[in-house]
């Protein structure tokens, strides 16, 4: 008998906010198989910021409510962490005692850190040491405040998303973790497909290449729109952000300002993905891509920077030929238009058996012991 079948549990989920980011779906599709098979499980954010569709049997409660300062910070974090503390044990009275803590995103691991939580995981969703190097870039203030969190999970039981980040905090310096594995992000194949065969309001280009992801730097937008130069010219670009304005300045930057479509944000990337001839990455480090893994979902073919970490692990064999060095526009270009042209069926690509929601909850459940 599987853990999940034994008996109900109780699990919490500490997360920086909801708002539309890889850590924050990846965590949603986890709690919402833990619920299908019968357990109980809630969020607590540290924000009130919330850009998904939360399913009515998912508690969501916001420790800091009525906290009205910035919670990054350098001297609250023993008051916010008392805060937090206060609304688990408050949970725990209605509910039960939280048989599995899960902690994600920066600002949780400072705070979680401080607290006194039985059977806690700190997932670590993406490579530290280039989150680090770019904070560095960004001034020594932002450098030393992250290395002080990264700090606080010496001593912690950590989950990695890939191998590769697996790999790395298993070397870390900084910090030694108590223990470190690694599980694959879980997706929810059948509801994958179910909602790329949604319609789109938005009128769609005739021919178009897809990029899922923030305006954020390390996804660098700057690299790709380098790229689509030099990519068939027939071919929009559709970015799904939720910061239009920032990337509609950086396309007149390069030009590129009639190839580029901004919809916004869409809880659902599916039906694009399915839609789209190509979905391309650019990113100069990852965790485990989510937005790969999605699009083979949809039967859509991916290129990707060969970024650390998680690509390599996804594109493997023939998928190999469409991994560029990261930073390389004319590379980028170069393999998205051999993959235009290329037959691939992803029907069979190993990675899906990998991933399923029910597969990976159970790895989390095990945590239990």
């Amino acid at each position: 008998m599987s853990i999940s079948q034994a008996v109900s549990k109780n699990i919490a989920i500490i997360i920086d906010s909801l708002a539309g980011g890889g850590a924050e779906k990846v965590m949603l599709t986890l709690a919402s198989e833990m619920v299908s098979q019968g357990h109980n499980v809630t969020f607590f954010s540290l924000k009130n910021t919330t850009a998904y569709d939360i399913p009515d049997n998912i508690l969501v409660k916001f420790p800091l409510a009525k906290f009205n300062g910035r919670i990054r910070g350098w001297f609250n974090r023993d008051k916010l962490a008392a805060m937090l503390q206060q609304s688990v044990r408050e949970s725990e009275q209605e509910q039960g005692v939280f048989d599995l803590v899960l902690v994600n995103l920066y600002e949780s691991y400072r705070l979680a850190s401080a607290c006194d939580f039985a059977r806690c995981f700190y997932i670590i969703h993406n490579s530290y040491v280039q989150e680090l190097m770019r904070e560095k870039h960004m001034g020594p203030i932002k450098y030393l405040y992250m290395k002080r969190i990264l700090k606080m999970l010496n001593g912690k039981d950590l989950v990695a998303v890939s191998k590769g980040v697996a790999e790395e905090v298993s070397q870390a310096t900084l910090f030694r973790a108590k223990t470190v594995q690694c599980i694959y992000n879980p997706f929810d194949i059948d509801g994958i497909k179910e909602l790329a065969q949604e319609n789109i309001e938005t009128p769609l280009p005739d021919k178009f290449i897809l990029h899922v992801g923030r305006a954020a730097k390390a996804k660098r937008h700057d690299i790709l729109f380098m790229a689509l130069k030099d990519i068939q010219p027939d071919y929009k670009l559709v970015c799904l952000t939720g910061n239009t304005k920032k990337l509609e300045k950086l396309a007149r930057k390069h030009g590129v300002e009639d190839r580029v479509v901004l919809p916004g944000f869409t809880a659902n990337p599916y039906a694009w993905m399915k839609h789209a001839d190509l979905l391309v990455l650019s990113s100069d480090f990852e965790g485990l891509p989510t937005v790969l893994i999605e699009s083979i979902i949809c039967g859509t073919k991916v290129v990707s920077s060969n970024c650390p970490h998680g690509p390599k692990e996804i594109l493997k064999g023939e998928l190999s030929r469409y991994l560029v060095s990261p930073r390389a526009p004319e590379a980028l270009a170069k393999a998205v238009n051999l993959a235009l042209q290329d037959d691939i069926d992803l029907s069979h690509h190993p990675i899906l058996t990998q991933v399923t929601a029910q597969k990976i909850t159970e790895r989390y459940l095990a945590l239990m012991g």
